[in-house]
């Protein structure tokens, strides 16, 4: 007669067998963990075909003031250049800054936290010391999956839309890193150490300058600013709860 505690106890070992190898099948063929996603709304900008290195140039500079405690992070101060009718209008026509290089040695994003500007590229390197597979993909609106990727492999993304990005490695699920996209070149990163920003060199004309917070305690701030040829425009950027 079959006893039922031999019963229960073989099941108990299948499922845990079970349960291994879906484990190593997660780990071989990297089964996306799935964080909480950060929705945000990406923006497509039109350059035109007016180029930034033939424009007449001026600057802008400001302090930013803090209604309560500010949190140990940086703020990102950006401007969007605007048309005639006041609104995103072409950003231009510019070199974008060299490729951001990201190590994923350790099983970590480094740097897990940057700024680039649109048409910005980006590589991120499997310089892991052990044969460990990587794999990289984004959240949010702005979307890609760059695939599975050895040790000594890296691969390639050129973000040429603007807005905030999720970073995330399918087979490790504590590997995440945050970037923020800027419409163009004309940003400043504000370190929680410092209260005070300069965008130079950058076209003249109107623009919308905006913050972005990488955890958003404050209202994000926005105002109008010309700039004119060789001058510099001053803004106190006001951030309250």
């Amino acid at each position: 007669m079959n006893h039922p505690i031999k019963k229960l106890s073989l099941l108990v070992l299948v499922l845990g067998a079970t349960a291994g190898l879906t484990a190593v099948v997660k780990a071989q063929f990297g089964v996306r963990h799935l964080p909480d996603p950060r929705y945000v709304n990406s923006v497509e900008y039109n350059d035109g075909d007016w180029k930034w290195a033939d424009a007449s140039k001026g600057n802008v500079k400001g302090t930013l003031s803090f209604s309560a405690r500010r949190p140990a992070q940086p703020v990102v101060v950006y401007l969007v250049r605007l048309g005639a009718d006041d609104k995103p209008g072409e950003q231009g026509v510019y070199a974008p800054p060299g490729m951001l290089k990201v190590s994923q040695k350790g099983g970590a994003f480094e740097p897990s936290f940057g700024v680039l500007a649109r048409k910005q590229k980006v590589e991120f390197l499997n310089d892991e010391e052990k044969e460990i597979s990587h794999n990289v993909y984004f959240l949010g609106d702005i979307e890609a999956d760059l695939g599975i990727f050895d040790q000594g492999q890296s691969r390639e993304h050129e973000f040429t839309e603007a807005g905030e990005v999720s970073v995330h490695c399918s087979i490790h699920k504590r590997m995440d890193a945050r970037f923020f996209v800027a419409p163009n070149p004309a940003f400043a990163v504000v370190e929680a150490d410092s209260a005070s920003f300069e965008i130079s060199d950058v076209p003249a004309g109107k623009y919308r300058l905006h913050t972005w917070q990488k955890q958003k305690r404050f209202q994000d701030f926005e105002t109008t600013v010309e700039i004119t040829n060789g001058n510099t425009a001053t803004v106190a950027v006001e951030m309250k709860r």
